[in-house]
């Protein structure tokens, strides 16, 4: 997405200025109208170079979840909505967070509401924060969408952290032998080798392997390792795009330890968010339209986006989901069918997502303890080949002798 720079009135008829993030000017201008603005100009934000551009574009999840915690602490104790982001403001520690705080108190302070004010930094807040605090301004019953907005991004933070760590173990050993191997073929290798060709050895063929390895990496390094760093940024730039993105989405779902663990990170969260939202106060169409967007899986934000149009035209959101069997397990729908018989739908939605919290925690504890013996076979089977190859080269040197 784009960022675009824009000045607007607002229903007051008050002037502004902030910046937007959106695919295209013309989107970005009926975002802004939806949010009440008159849209003035609007123009694409300069890129800055490399030289001068701000490290840690947006705010931390951890950054959002305090600045959350302390407006949900402050409002419930009754202090002024610009009188507790001011405090935040002065405790903060963060430069590029006080910012943010300042100019969200001087917009309020002028009268503009709370959530107008966080829509001018878009590229910080999503939309579905900005229209929480949307309605639970309307309602009147802002601390208590602050709570369910500081419960949502707690359990986020859990589910981000949890992957990360299950992660983490396997990064770094599959890192650390990709670097042993580069160097037994820069440096080792070649050396060994040296000596066995001098004989005119005939060198077995899982040696001449390991030799034309050896080669291309001390001959060509200076096009291998560009190529390499290239085809990364190539893939992830393709990853970014709407059908790479999908490509890689329905890619990973072929892997049968990995489909689960993507699936039930996705309903968690999916749930979760259309739990709160529900509870705020919002139409269910609305709902899923916000929901949609906390989705890191495109077949899931699809089966959201279209069950918007369905629920719309009367259809019940049990019976939608069914007809995505291979995204929502049958227990899902059920309970979701079950919650919408009895009023309750809210109330299932936030024990699914406990239930599926749950069943990450689980699945990434099992995924470690399967990865970990795996990445020893790994290394054994790359450490055995390096050796049999330089042992078998050496017997038939000694046959020569």
């Amino acid at each position: 997405m784009a960022v675009f720079n824009y000045s607007a009135l607002n229903s007051a008829n008050q002037y502004s200025r902030g910046t937007i993030q959106s695919r295209s000017a013309k989107q970005a201008t009926k975002q802004l109208s939806a949010d009440g603005l008159t849209v003035i100009t609007i123009h694409p934000e300069k890129k800055k170079t490399w030289l001068n551009k701000e490290l840690g574009h947006g705010l931390s999840l951890s950054e959002k979840i305090l600045l959350t915690r302390n407006l949900h602490t402050m409002l419930e104790a009754g202090i002024a909505l610009d009188q507790a982001l001011k405090t935040v403001a002065e405790q903060s520690t963060q430069e590029r967070m006080k910012r943010v705080l300042r100019d969200l108190c001087q917009r309020v302070q002028r009268g503009q509401p709370f959530h107008q004010a966080l829509a001018q930094h878009r590229q910080y807040f999503p939309a579905i924060y900005i229209n929480l605090v949307k309605v639970g301004e309307t309602s009147g019953k802002l601390d208590e969408i602050m709570a369910y907005l500081l419960e949502q991004q707690e359990k986020e933070y859990a589910i981000r952290t949890k992957v990360l760590n299950a992660m983490l173990y396997p990064s770094i050993i599959l890192s650390a032998l990709l670097l042993m191997v580069v160097l037994m073929l820069a440096f080792v290798i070649p050396k060994v080798t040296s000596v066995l060709q001098s004989y005119k050895v005939d060198l077995p063929l899982q040696t001449k392997i390991l030799v034309w390895a050896s080669r291309v990496v001390t001959d060509w390094w200076f096009i291998l390792f560009p190529a390499i760093i290239a085809l990364v940024l190539l893939f992830r730039w393709g990853k970014k795009q709407p059908r790479g993105k999908q490509w890689w989405d329905d890619f990973i779902l072929t892997f049968p330890g990995i489909k689960s663990v993507v699936a039930d990170i996705n309903l968690a969260r999916l749930t979760r968010s259309l739990n709160a939202t529900l509870k705020s106060g919002l139409p269910i169409d609305q709902a899923l339209t916000l929901s949609a967007t906390v989705a890191t899986h495109s077949r899931y934000q699809q089966s959201f986006n279209s069950a918007t149009a369905f629920i719309r035209r009367g259809v019940s959101l049990g019976e939608v989901l069914r007809g995505y069997p291979k995204l929502y397990p049958p227990m899902a729908t059920r309970m979701i069918e079950v919650g919408e018989r009895t009023g309750k739908l809210d109330h299932m939605l936030g024990r699914l997502a406990v239930y599926y919290e749950t069943e990450v925690d689980t699945k990434l504890s099992n995924l470690s303890s399967v990865i970990e013996p795996l990445l020893i076979l790994v290394i054994g089977l790359v450490g055995g080949y390096v050796a049999i190859s330089i042992m078998t080269a050496i017997w038939s040197f000694s046959q020569t002798v």
